[in-house]
């Protein structure tokens, strides 16, 4: 039941120009007959012709741009006022419709791309014709028939039920139409600060966006008690293993190595790619078990087997892990960390290289 009227619901809105010429027919076809009923020959032929105009519309609605399509109904609808007028000597409330359709107008120009000049002359031309119908005295008193209180009604009601039902009708595409353009807004707008702020191949946070959150972390007050550690890894011999498989084979090993230690970390750790094949993990808070972290993280990519064409494809990283220190020291921490990485390269790779553990070397 739910799914049969989200669809009605899509079909009125995306059939919007046809639904409004359909209630404009509906009105014409009514109207034949009592024009003839009470004798108004002229005016019986004019609603089965316009209802067959807006029949033919109704067919074409899909060929026929909304903005034609408004004009076509504008001069139809305006028309008649005076040729009601020249025959009966009153308009009979017909002025209405035309004032009906400038919010068909509005909704036109509010769901699509042209441009608000577009719409001026037609807009322009239906303001003018109402004023004439209150500034031109038609007075037809001894040339026409005296009006029948039962015509005039049943004219005037359904002119006034027609307009109604169409402005209803036009309120509800535009509230529709206003709302899907505001969830599409938000859509676009999500999708383009998660694209500014994550790495489009490993969907991972990316420097751009680290490089905001230390310096929120730096300038916070939150944080000044804070204790954070940096630590830096890229994949040892990235470039041969791109040279040997190819550049595609590369990207899936980094995708798949994002998600492997995207698993692994503990919450509140902020994890991105740095550059190229180099990432960086920064703790915040939680520096404790900072160093035993991260060699389980390196024990995991040494053990995974990284498939691409059938092949299994061992790789290793080295990690360079900076001091814990609070958030004012983040330039430190990140030299720190990218030095440890170098000496952990130069003492054999596949390894978590610290600033106790430099020392120690030193000493030695």
């Amino acid at each position: 039941m739910y799914s049969l009227h989200k669809k009605i619901q899509y079909t009125l809105i995306k059939k919007d120009t046809a639904v409004i010429c359909a209630l404009i027919t509906a009105m014409h076809v009514l109207l034949a007959p009592v024009c003839f009923y009470f004798n108004y020959d002229l005016l019986s032929r004019y609603h089965i012709y316009a209802a067959t105009l807006y029949a033919i519309m109704i067919m074409l609605s899909k060929a026929i741009p909304p903005l034609f399509l408004f004009t076509m109904c504008d001069l139809e609808t305006l028309s008649y006022p005076f040729i009601i007028t020249f025959t009966v000597g009153n308009d009979i409330g017909s002025y209405i419709l035309p004032i009906t359709l400038l919010a068909y107008l509005f909704m036109i120009l509010a769901s699509s791309e042209k441009t608000k000049y577009s719409t001026i002359i037609p807009a322009s031309i239906t303001i003018i014709s109402v004023f004439l119908f209150y500034s031109l005295d038609y007075n037809f008193a001894e040339s026409t028939k005296t009006i029948s209180k039962t015509f005039y009604l049943l004219h005037y009601t359904l002119y006034s039920v027609t307009s109604f039902f169409t402005i209803i009708f036009i309120c509800y595409v535009i509230q529709k139409k206003l709302f899907r353009f505001k969830n599409k807004t938000r859509i676009k707008n999500a999708y383009l600060n998660y694209s500014a702020t994550h790495d489009s191949l490993t969907k991972i946070l990316n420097r751009r966006k680290v490089t905001e959150l230390i310096n929120d972390y730096s300038t916070n007050p939150e944080y000044v008690n804070t204790n954070f550690a940096t630590a830096i890894f890229d994949i040892d011999g990235f470039k041969k293993i791109n040279d040997s498989y190819g550049h595609n084979c590369g990207d899936i090993i980094l995708r798949t190595l994002s998600e492997v230690i995207t698993r692994t970390l503990p919450e509140h750790t902020v994890f991105a790619r740095w550059g190229g094949e180099e990432f960086l993990i920064l703790f915040a808070g939680n520096t404790e078990n900072a160093k035993s972290i991260l060699e389980d993280i390196r024990a995991r990519i040494q053990e995974y087997s990284f498939r691409y064409s059938n092949k299994a494809i061992k790789i290793t990283i080295t990690i360079g892990l900076s001091d814990t220190d609070k958030s004012y020291n983040f330039s430190k921490m990140l030299i720190q960390a990218d030095k440890n990485l170098i000496k952990g390269k130069q003492n054999g790779k596949n390894q978590v290289v610290t600033s106790d553990m430099q020392e120690v070397n030193n000493e030695a």
